[in-house]
């Protein structure tokens, strides 16, 4: 281990927990002399890592934080990630698998791994989904901000593609309401019959739902008396590539 490196992160690390700290606090929070520190502090004022402040003359965090937790966003590839999860998903129910996310208010497929069996339902790559009726794209619609939720169902045509298609706004509203508390959505033949999906929440770093991962097979394999087992795989899948992508629950 790299003793300085070692040190510099530490105070990287102290940093991030505290608004500010001067060269003597930091001192005494790694034990060692403020030569040291003030030696670390000057190469990583030097990168941007860190600034100080010009009255306090205190150390915070400086703006290439940002610029690195940037590049760490733009390389968290949720396709990548979810991929091989899709595949253990659908090995386990047997039904398609699909990873969907929210773009210009809609909801689409992005990928998919299909099902083994010759009756199956699956989706194309590219595909929008009614986001007030299709189970991905409910489920998406239940996590989002309250402003934009709302600006979506003012805009939404409830068109009714099957006799249990939710076309009232309250009733969807009351079903969002369940979705967020169960922690999963169904669509029960309401955009296609003889259909029924489920689908769970994928949450990103800042515990944003914007991607949601569903499983979709015929109403006679997916029956309203056994939907326990396709409901806890999904969850646990769901829970797997939010982890991957940066989600922490405890933050």
């Amino acid at each position: 281990m790299v003793q300085s490196l070692d040190r510099g992160l530490q105070i990287l690390f102290i940093l991030a927990e505290h608004k500010s700290k001067g060269v003597t606090e930091l001192a005494g929070d790694l034990q060692v002399n403020k030569s040291t520190v003030f030696r670390l502090l000057e190469t990583m004022e030097m990168r941007g890592l860190i600034q100080q402040d010009e009255v306090t003359a205190k150390y915070r965090l400086g703006m290439g934080i940002l610029q690195i937790s940037d590049g760490l966003i733009k390389n968290l590839d949720i396709i990548g990630s979810a991929r091989p999860i899709l595949k253990q998903l659908m090995t386990v129910t047997k039904e398609s698998a699909h990873l969907c996310t929210l773009s210009n208010d809609k909801v689409y497929v992005v990928d998919q791994v299909k099902s083994n069996y010759v009756m199956k339902v699956s989706a194309a790559i590219g595909q929008d989904e009614p986001i007030f009726c299709s189970s991905v794209g409910k489920c998406i619609l239940a996590y989002l901000p309250e402003e934009k939720m709302q600006k979506i169902l003012h805009e939404t045509e409830f068109i009714p593609y099957t006799k249990k298609t939710i076309t009232s706004k309250d009733k969807l509203l009351k079903e969002l309401a369940e979705i967020r508390d169960k922690g999963y959505a169904l669509d029960d033949e309401e955009l296609s019959e003889g259909v029924r999906c489920i689908a769970a929440p994928i949450f990103n770093f800042k515990g944003e739902v914007k991607n949601s991962i569903g499983i979709s097979g015929p109403s006679l394999r997916i029956r309203m008396d056994n939907l326990n087992p396709y409901i806890d795989n999904l969850k646990i899948a769901a829970e797997s590539i939010s982890y991957g992508i940066g989600y922490r629950e405890d933050r």
